[in-house]
């Protein structure tokens, strides 16, 4: 009976913005939410998966109905994030079974080599500009396909500064490549 009086206090706080609700709600919720998730996907999917839940509430504490089961309106975020990935995943393996014979009988002509080439050597020099940790951390990530759990753990870091520094890479990327 105490959480349940616990979770309604930092409902109240978390729908006024209280950011230290929000934290404790995630610290509450998060394994239960990772676990559900693992079920159906992979670690890595159902670590995205719990910060996109998490961001989805964030985002829409405001909305929250203090008179339903936070619980069963958290879970229902989770479970369509998880059927939504699952649903993406089989739609893009099944185009890749449809098209990829069509593409392995395929000559790439030399002039779209060269200049994929060369958009890669452009990049590699983007990525040379980056700050050390930043381009540590984007490598890790990107060439030798680390989780962020991996890359938070083998630097000594947050997960979330992963994120955040993966996400800041590629938006100068995006921003450069326009």
């Amino acid at each position: 009976m105490e959480e349940k009086k616990n979770i309604g206090d930092l409902l109240v706080r978390l729908k006024a913005s209280d950011r230290e609700a929000f934290s404790s709600i995630f610290l509450m919720y998060r394994r239960q939410v990772y676990g559900f998730c693992c079920k159906s996907l992979s670690r890595e999917d159902a670590e995205e998966i719990v910060q996109n839940v998490f961001m989805t509430i964030w985002e829409n504490r405001d909305q929250i109905d203090l008179q339903y089961s936070f619980s069963a309106y958290l879970f229902s975020i989770a479970r369509h994030q998880v059927y939504n990935t699952i649903r993406n995943k089989v739609i893009q393996k099944t185009f890749i079974e449809k098209y990829l014979h069509l593409v392995e009988d395929v000559e790439i002509p030399q002039e779209y080599d060269d200049s994929m080439e060369k958009l890669k050597a452009k990049v590699r020099q983007v990525i040379n500009l980056f700050p050390e940790r930043q381009r540590e951390i984007f490598r890790m990530s990107r060439t030798y396909h680390m989780t962020y759990k991996e890359i938070a753990e083998k630097l000594g870091i947050s997960e979330n500064t992963v994120d955040t520094t993966i996400r800041r890479s590629l938006n100068t990327l995006r921003s450069i490549f326009k």
